[in-house]
């Protein structure tokens, strides 16, 4: 199966297909790590929770994960600690930690649990898995990076004419609580009262497709630090929102090329992405679009389309757990908005130059 090691790292995120440390016969050990360079010509930050500007950043992207994994016959049991990007090194986020059960083809999984929205969620931190350096972050930015929630899920894997497999997973979420660093003069706490949704994963020889429903009440409370002359502080509680989600997406192999492409459709705002990239040994070129578009809501009277994002680049697989990303992308504003940039930039277009070391083990 082409798709067989992309697969193996959406399987729960093991890392036994590619390396990990074996403990004991039931217990094992693994890890991932990311660093990069990055620069922009923009003094207004791109990327939540990354934050590049224009001075060299040697930390924007740096990312170290630990994987427990604990397996007894049919329980199994799972924890992954990261030092996400936006997190100190003091302060790592517990990504998962759950305990699960299978009972012939179907899992059940309680604890804190990853989103299965998109294609890539489930290894998201793992740049490693991935063809570019980070996934496009119209996606995966589109509900404020939020990653995990507190709760329980069913996964029903389904074998079709032994050639095909479906994977069904509705999931439950309860009450969380989750930091968002904006800017320097800004600061938010997301609380969400519960969440609830449903992913279906259809898996052929060389395509993938994903279709997610995702439904969540939430409060946000905007924290602002020196952002208004002589007044060095203030808070303002938003009122509780709903966010209502829809995406597909599907990724394809034809020998060489791979093409994949992902939209989500929800309340606030609706945005899509497509990518290609060509294996020439172990470099793989590869090209990304997206796009970001606003609708009405109760906080904006804008619509329509506020950002897009151009990448260019090419990875180098040093070795089967090593790679090296060289990127260019170009990101662009519309009417007045923040597209991709963490605050409202005043020149509306920027340059993003990164170099990006992964690593798994």
């Amino acid at each position: 199966m082409r798709l067989s090691i992309l697969l193996s790292l959406t399987s729960l995120m093991s890392f036994s297909s590619i390396a990990s440390i074996e403990i004991t016969d039931n217990l094992s050990l693994s890890g991932f790590a990311s660093t990069s360079i990055s620069r922009s010509n923009n003094d207004t930050a791109l990327i939540i929770n990354r934050g590049i500007a224009d001075d060299t950043c040697y930390d924007c992207d740096t990312t170290l994960g630990l994987q427990l994994d604990y397996y007894n016959e049919a329980f199994k049991a799972s924890a992954q600690l990261v030092k996400r990007p936006q997190d100190g090194w003091g302060d790592p986020e517990l990504e998962w930690a759950y305990v699960g059960y299978t009972v012939d083809n179907i899992e059940f999984r309680a604890g804190r649990l990853r989103l299965p929205l998109f294609l890539t969620s489930e290894y998201y931190y793992v740049s490693h898995a991935y063809t570019n350096a980070r996934p496009p972050e119209e996606l995966y930015n589109s509900i404020l990076g939020i990653t995990a929630y507190n709760g329980a899920n069913i996964v029903w894997n389904i074998e079709l004419f032994d050639e095909y497999q479906l994977s069904i997973t509705p999931f439950v979420g309860f009450s969380d609580s989750n930091h968002l660093d904006v800017s320097d003069t800004l600061e938010v706490d997301i609380e969400i009262d519960k969440l609830s949704g449903i992913n279906f994963l259809f898996t052929g020889d060389y395509y993938r497709w994903n279709f997610s429903y995702f439904n969540a009440d939430f409060g946000q409370n905007l924290q602002f630090t020196n952002a208004i002359p002589n007044v060095p502080y203030f808070e303002i509680d938003l009122p509780d929102e709903n966010v209502e989600l829809y995406s597909i997406g599907a990724e394809y192999e034809f020998g060489a090329m791979s093409i994949a492409s992902e939209f989500q459709f929800n309340n606030i705002r609706d945005s899509w992405y497509t990518s290609a990239s060509y294996k020439m040994g172990k470099f793989i070129p590869y090209v990304v679009y997206g796009e970001n578009h606003s609708k009405i809501t109760n906080v904006s009277t804008f619509k329509g389309l506020t950002g897009t994002s151009k990448l260019i680049g090419v990875r180098y697989n040093v070795k089967y757990n090593l790679s090296l990303n060289v990127e260019w992308q170009q990101f662009k504003t519309y009417g007045g908005q923040r597209g991709s940039f963490v605050g409202t930039p005043t020149q509306t277009d920027a340059n993003l130059g990164s170099i990006m070391l992964n690593y798994v083990f």
